[in-house]
């Protein structure tokens, strides 16, 4: 009895740290274009979710950008993309809003740098 409940106060922390990862977004770089991937926990959505992506400028208001998904059943990602020629530089901000449960998920990168890693989270 004893070495179960050893397990299951063991196991119980790991649960935690992966139910707490349950959203994320993360941006990369490919042909020039800028993509945003929202990851999101399929467990929770079984009747569809829908976010907004919001994409917010470091210098010029009139480059930001609101977008609207709704991320049909069991899905675990959506992604929005910009162009990356003609993007003011220096450090955007993504912001994915869950609309159910108000959550968000925020990223930064710097357009300043010239390889991938700026990118990474």
């Amino acid at each position: 009895m004893i070495t179960g409940m050893k397990r299951n106060l063991i196991l119980l922390p790991l649960f935690c740290a992966v139910a707490a990862m349950a959203a994320k977004v993360q941006c990369n770089i490919e042909n020039e274009k800028i993509y945003c991937t929202y990851y999101l926990d399929r467990s929770d959505n079984p009747s569809g979710k829908e976010v907004l992506f919001h994409w917010i400028s470091p210098r010029s208001p009139e480059d930001d950008r609101i977008r609207h998904f709704k991320i049909p059943p069991l899905y675990g990602s959506v992604y929005d993309y910009r162009f990356l020629p003609g993007r003011a530089k220096g450090v955007w901000r993504v912001v994915v809003r869950d609309l159910d449960t108000n959550e968000t998920a925020v990223t930064t990168f710097d357009i300043n740098s010239t390889d991938d890693s700026m990118f990474e989270d």
